[in-house]
């Protein structure tokens, strides 16, 4: 039963991560020892292609909104990122969202909302933020390894 209570919780943090955390989505990991690396992976994954929707849904409805269209027209700083973020995702698409949340320790939270803001797919763009994920802590435990490795 603890083990499922830790793999709920995995996915909390998980959506949470994406959503408002802006903590790292590999601390998971460190739970290694009490429940199976496999079943971290497949929670935390889960876990951040949910947050990641809910992210997309907001960012969606906020780009809509007049107080965001008031926003962007009174900074021109914020108009032009709009618009080069805006550029930029419709050059790279999802493959963007999915290289940069492939980066260990890159903020996600941020990176997200700014996809979901400029982008238009959101199932993709989950499943991208979902995959990037799962390799970035592939990464991260190929690290862990590896200095486990060097140390004899």
């Amino acid at each position: 039963m603890h083990i499922f209570v830790g793999l709920l919780l995995i996915f909390l943090y998980e959506v949470g991560a994406a959503v408002i955390l802006p903590t790292p989505s590999e601390i998971p990991m460190l739970g290694y020892n009490y429940i199976p690396l496999a079943w971290i992976f497949v929670f935390a994954v889960l876990g951040k292609t949910v947050g990641a929707y809910i992210v997309f849904l907001v960012g969606d409805r906020a780009k809509g909104t007049a107080r965001f269209q008031r926003f962007l027209d009174r900074h021109h700083w914020a108009k032009k990122f709009f618009d080069l973020s805006e550029r930029f995702v419709q050059r790279y698409g999802v493959f963007a969202v999915f290289v940069l949340l492939s980066i260990p320790g890159f903020p996600d939270t941020a990176s997200l909302y700014l996809f979901a803001i400029v982008g238009k797919r959101p199932i993709l763009f989950s499943i991208a933020s979902g995959l990037g994920t799962a390799v970035r802590m592939g990464f991260v435990l190929l690290g862990f390894y590896g200095i486990a490795s060097l140390r004899g």
